[in-house]
């Protein structure tokens, strides 16, 4: 029978693939021997409160499990189905390891800086890896002014505009043209998408940097968070993009750092 203080984890499981499922079953049964208590989100979150969160599938299920972790401030670390990612860093072979660390207190805490997207009306959306705003009409380039600062910067004829963290650097910034950047530094990334300029590079930005996108023609964009889309914008509206009030903390037991992620990822361990 599990005590009253025992330790609860909420599980996010890539709902596609079996192999997600069979790696949440061995974690559910790990756990059990552990007097741990696995539950697993539904449609709205978890069904009671949990102390820490586990995504299995790959980064972007994590960025899922983060996204429900991120409300009440809760850790969450990722589990790869065999191909550790930038934000997946336990294999399926550790997961003994993680959930004895996990008891004994012991993993790595990794603070992670977020983006906030402010809206016309005042809503506030915060994301993990990035804000996009992108076209509408597929065929069409949009008209994004760039205020940096309260300073006028350009405006670019494009297909969207990305401001990333370094977290989401290796994201849609990175499939943009934009630099790899380690997630242990601050900063904001702006990479236009496509420009019609020629100025076409990413430009790192101070991560207290204020970033005002107004859309300067007729034609209007989506705001995305993540890949999720927070809202429009119409002509002469502006998105506020700044640092999130607050971090995300990722567990991590420190077997992958950047560098070597980095590293598998682009295939370089047999250069």
């Amino acid at each position: 029978m599990q005590g009253e203080n025992a330790l609860v984890m909420g599980m996010v499981v890539h709902e596609t693939k079996e192999s997600a499922r069979a790696v949440a079953t061995r974690l559910e049964q790990a756990a059990r021997v552990r007097g741990i208590v696995a539950l697993e989100a539904g449609p709205t979150g978890f069904p009671q409160e949990v102390s820490v969160v586990v995504g299995i599938g790959g980064d972007g299920t994590l960025l899922r499990a983060a996204g429900l972790a991120f409300g009440g401030d809760i850790p969450v670390i990722g589990v790869s189905l065999g191909k550790v990612g930038y934000l997946t860093d336990v294999a399926p072979d550790a997961i003994e390891l993680l959930l004895d660390r996990l008891v004994a207190g012991s993993l790595e805490v990794n603070r992670r800086m977020t983006v906030a997207a402010i809206a016309p009306d005042g809503r506030t959306f915060v994301g993990i890896n990035d804000v996009v705003l992108e076209k509408v009409m597929t065929q069409r380039v949009v008209e994004i002014g760039v205020e940096i600062n309260a300073r006028y910067f350009t405006t670019y004829r494009s297909d969207g505009i990305i401001v990333a963290t370094p977290l989401g650097s290796t994201a849609y910034s990175l499939s943009a043209g934009g630099p790899v950047v380690d997630p242990e530094l601050d900063a904001l990334i702006m990479t236009p998408v496509a420009p019609h300029s020629l100025l076409s590079r990413s430009i790192m930005l101070s991560p207290d940097a204020v970033v005002k996108l107004t859309v300067a023609g007729e034609r209007p964009v989506r705001v995305n968070l993540d890949g999720r889309e927070a809202f429009g914008l119409e002509e002469g509206e502006v998105a506020t993009i700044a640092r999130g009030a607050r971090p995300v903390r990722f567990l991590s037991l420190g077997c992958h750092p950047f560098p070597q992620a980095v590293r598998h990822q682009f295939g370089l361990d047999h250069a």
